[in-house]
């Protein structure tokens, strides 16, 4: 559902317009040492799940990770969501608010767990990767 809207002279989007959900089931290969997913594979995940691509309807690129909380480890054989979605928009940047969760697949392990939850600063560039504008984000 598309519920874009104009103010002013800038076009406006809704926060579900941009939400994107990634899912992923994690490998050994992404173990460290430990025998847990490493935190960068899953800063990744949250990295390529941000919002603000689809909002910006176009590239954006990260400029910070404003914080990055990680809350219980995941494991190879786990399927992580990523969900990520806008909380604000500027003129040419947005932040994006996401949040991980494991789902084990080993009946014994228990339901699903909150792994880690983010918040970035993306700015979308255009194609000689100049800051360029996006649509405002609409209230709900």
């Amino acid at each position: 559902m598309n519920t874009r809207s104009t103010v002013g002279d800038r076009a406006h989007k809704a926060p579900a317009d941009s939400q994107v959900t990634l899912a992923h089931i994690m490998s050994e290969h992404e173990n460290n040492l430990y025998g847990t997913i490493h935190g960068g594979v899953v800063m990744k995940l949250i990295d390529d799940a941000a919002a603000a691509g689809r909002h910006a309807d176009g590239p954006a690129v990260t400029v910070s990770v404003d914080r990055m909380t990680f809350l219980s480890p995941a494991r190879a054989g786990d399927l992580l969501t990523v969900h990520a979605e806008l909380c604000h928009a500027g003129r040419t940047s947005m932040a994006v608010a996401a949040s991980v969760t494991a789902e084990r697949w080993n009946a014994t392990s228990g339901p699903t767990t909150e792994v880690a939850t983010a918040r970035l600063t993306f700015v979308a560039i255009d194609a000689e990767g100049r800051p360029r504008p996006v649509p405002g984000l609409k209230e709900e």
